[in-house]
């Protein structure tokens, strides 16, 4: 008689980053999918204690303190967050601005940060010098990876499930989605009236949803360009191969530059009242 193998699907969640995170695995055994589970939410605190915006602690909290043009050491993966932030402002013209911690906290979406020195006018993304590990302000600014770290975060944690045997693993950090294995994840967009909510299915990959419905806490979807956020209203979703990528593009769709997301890789669809659901890159 051939035998089988019973799997084990354990799931387990935790309010960080500003939302609810949930860490779902598929393991040969229940021992190594809690293991697992510890590592991946070992991975996530790191990420939350690192580029938090408002922890006294954080690399984020120790530059907005430093004074402009003094150089300090960040976490290897405080620098590998903000590199991506950088390169992507440049390269899509300031709408993506990891600099929007002042607005945020003028809009009362952020707390106000500890012995920070007051933000510069005019200071922007341009403003910061990342070389290696070490990061100086020329002049001050407030940094605001949220988004960006939630997806790193979600992207590290699914990594971690690899590495350690399971054999499929989701982590679901507020709408940033990172998924591997065997089955697809059906994905539920809400958006608009009730009942014109979009379906979708994640297959190894990851997607982020820019919208209503965006965790614990407030969130400005700022065009880092003009300084001005996107209609409450406006939703947009981008798949990609990693969570931190997904995120980040949610902005420039929302910005309706949907042709750089597009051609980056990446593929969406967005929700506007007067437009209904639309699709981009292979959801068209």
């Amino acid at each position: 008689m051939p035998l089988s193998l019973r799997l084990a699907s354990i799931e387990r969640a935790r309010p960080l980053l500003g939302t609810l995170v949930s860490v779902r695995v598929v393991a040969p055994h229940e021992a190594l999918g809690h293991g697992a589970i510890d590592a991946a939410f070992a991975e996530i605190e790191a990420v939350h204690r690192l580029m938090s915006f408002h922890d006294p602690d954080s690399d984020l909290s120790r530059l907005h303190s430093a004074p402009s043009g003094q150089p300090t050491r960040v976490d290897a993966r405080t620098a590998e967050v903000l590199a991506f932030a950088l390169d992507l402002a440049a390269r899509t013209g300031g709408i993506f601005d990891p600099t929007v911690g002042a607005a945020a906290v003028a809009a009362g979406a952020l707390p106000r940060p500890l012995d920070a020195v007051d933000p510069a006018a005019g200071a922007d993304w341009r403003d910061i010098r990342l070389e290696g590990d070490q990061v100086a302000l020329n002049r001050p600014v407030w940094i605001d990876l949220g988004g960006v770290a939630k997806g790193y975060a979600a992207d590290r944690a699914l990594s971690r499930l690899r590495a350690l045997g399971a054999l499929g693993g989701l982590v679901n950090a507020g709408g940033d989605i990172a998924l591997f294995g065997d089955e697809p994840e059906p994905v539920r967009l809400r958006a608009g009236p009730p009942d014109q909510a979009a379906f979708l299915e994640l297959d190894n990959g990851a997607l982020a949803s820019s919208g209503a419905d965006e965790g614990l806490t407030r969130t400005l979807r700022l065009d880092g360009r003009t300084g001005r956020a996107a209609p409450r209203e406006r939703f947009a979703c981008v798949l990609a191969e990693t969570c931190m990528k997904a995120d980040a593009l949610t902005k420039v769709a929302l910005a309706g530059d949907w042709g750089f997301v597009t051609a980056e890789g990446a593929s969406g669809l967005s929700y506007d009242p007067t437009e209904g659901w639309r699709g981009y890159g292979s959801l068209t």
